[in-house]
């Protein structure tokens, strides 16, 4: 095939590409606080729609790179040639499925709330390498703003896997936070370096994410809905540009420095993580770094490689707590009532739920569960039954700083029915709301076919990533072997 033919992605398409996925992105932030603030809701809800049109939108931008490559080339040759296209397409490809496969999961297993539920995996996982395909579509270019802009969503893909963590909603284990979000920022950065072929590139995508982050917190906030923690502590993944010196540990280095930093905001409140959850991940992280640099040595790869194995090992190791999420599966619908919750400051919450509008019969037991990150307080919410249109009130503390979700679990003559708050353990005050009275999903045990179909789905999301890095591996590391533009523009696709 001849080098000279326009088979990468043109430059407006590649920024196409970067506006919708940062939209794309944000409305995952979004749709994370709705269901957050007002539980499961409609599939057209506005985040929805915005997230369906980001998928749409990059989509048809894939398509129309295709159909113009065919149309100038005339070559299939030439198709599955062009750089990240078909890596791109299989990844729009598995996020589309990602969709109905969420339906499916949710219609013949129960529904859970978790973004680590399989589905949800393959559709983070499937756009990140999305992301990383178009990195490496314009790894020869000499468009620095435009892989700057790639490389910001790479990372803001990337950050997604913790995004429950972030905006304060932990479904899991506080403990597998940092893990998680060091292994996704350094696989990104990888990404990213590799990509890119001019000094302080990952540095200036750090600084293009924060402030896309930045924006977002603003926006959510001035909005009135949850907004996620701002990404501080990645800022210590510049390093990786500031250690050339160190090119084999530099990675190693960085990691203990965003470790570090998470641990310092976590102390001081900047982070919605418990700093006990956090500190253990980073004497580890940063004690590596520290044997790694100090005795180890720059030249002994094999010893290095043994200390990344065995922090590898020791975190398969942690089995996470049970996901106890916030909105474990809104069932049908029976109608409102009130709930008004008085909180101390120091987790004490009075609660009281009345004003039954529905057409069950309240009868029977009544109490309070408050959830978070796996752990389940309950206490008593009347001593007697409920009436249809009676009061209850009970008492509950809450043990551990972070939002809480609170729910008034009442017996009726259809089942249980339940009503739920998001509380912080901090809060001041009374608040008062009509919320949905619904029939809450049983939380059901995996069965063999529920195993199966959630290893099929990661199985997809592995084999990206292979591809991904094959992919990115490939990409010439010298600016001498990059395709070099010596006259007039650079050869690309119109639009």
């Amino acid at each position: 095939m001849d080098p000279a033919l326009p088979t990468g992605v043109g430059r407006p398409s590649g920024w196409m590409i970067v506006g919708a996925s940062g939209l794309g992105l944000a409305s995952a932030y979004w749709d994370d606080s709705w269901h957050s603030t007002l539980g499961r809701d409609s599939a057209l809800i506005p985040p929805h729609l915005l997230l369906y049109a980001s998928i749409v939108a990059v989509g048809l931008i894939l398509g129309l790179w295709a159909v113009r490559i065919l149309r100038v080339t005339r070559s299939l040759n030439a198709l599955v040639r062009a750089p990240g296209l078909i890596l791109a397409a299989a990844s729009a490809t598995a996020t589309a499925i990602a969709a109905p496969a969420d339906a499916f999961w949710h219609s013949t297993f129960g529904r859970d709330a978790v973004l680590w539920s399989p589905p949800h995996l393959l559709s983070v996982i499937s756009t990140t390498v999305l992301l990383g395909a178009m990195l490496v579509s314009v790894s020869d270019r000499p468009w620095r703003q435009l892989q700057i802009g790639l490389s910001a969503v790479v990372l803001a893909a990337a950050q997604i896997l913790v995004m429950e963590y972030d905006t304060d909603v932990p479904q899991f284990s506080e403990k597998l936070y940092l893990p998680v979000a060091l292994l996704s920022l350094l696989s990104a950065g990888w990404v990213i370096i590799r990509t890119t072929g001019f000094p302080f590139a990952l540095t200036t995508a750090i600084v293009a994410y924060f402030l896309l982050r930045a924006a977002l917190t603003a926006g959510l906030t001035g909005a009135g809905w949850l907004a996620p923690d701002l990404p501080l502590a990645l800022l210590g993944l510049a390093a990786v540009d500031l250690l050339q010196s160190l090119p084999r540990l530099r990675w190693l280095v960085a990691a203990s420095i965003v470790a570090a930093l998470e641990s310092f905001l976590s102390a001081i409140g900047l982070s919605s993580v418990e700093i006990e959850s956090i500190l253990p991940w980073t004497m580890a992280v940063v004690g590596a770094a520290l044997v790694a640099v100090f005795v180890v040595g720059v030249r002994n790869r094999a010893v290095t490689a043994t200390i990344v194995l065995l922090l590898g090992l020791s975190f398969a190791l942690l089995t996470p707590e049970p996901a106890s999420a916030h909105d474990p599966g809104q069932g049908p619908s029976f109608g409102t009532a009130a709930l008004s919750v008085q909180g101390d400051g120091w987790g004490e919450l009075t609660v009281t739920v009345d004003d039954f509008r529905t057409t069950a019969t309240m009868a029977g037991r009544a109490w309070l569960v408050a959830r978070r990150a796996g752990q389940t307080i309950t206490a008593p919410l009347a001593a007697g039954s409920v009436s249809r249109s009676g009061r209850a009130t009970g008492r509950i503390s809450l043990p551990r700083p972070g939002l809480w979700f609170v729910y008034a679990d009442v017996s009726s003559s259809v089942g249980k029915l339940e009503v739920w708050l998001p509380i912080s353990q901090d809060f001041t005050g009374t608040i008062n709301q009509t919320r949905p009275l619904y029939q809450p999903t049983e939380t059901r045990e995996w069965s063999p076919p529920q195993y199966l179909f959630a290893v099929s789905l990661v199985a997809i999301g592995a084999v990206l990533v292979v591809w991904l890095i094959v992919c990115v591996r490939r990409v010439p590391t010298s600016g001498a072997t990059r395709r070099s533009y010596t006259s007039g523009p650079p050869p690309s696709l119109p639009g």
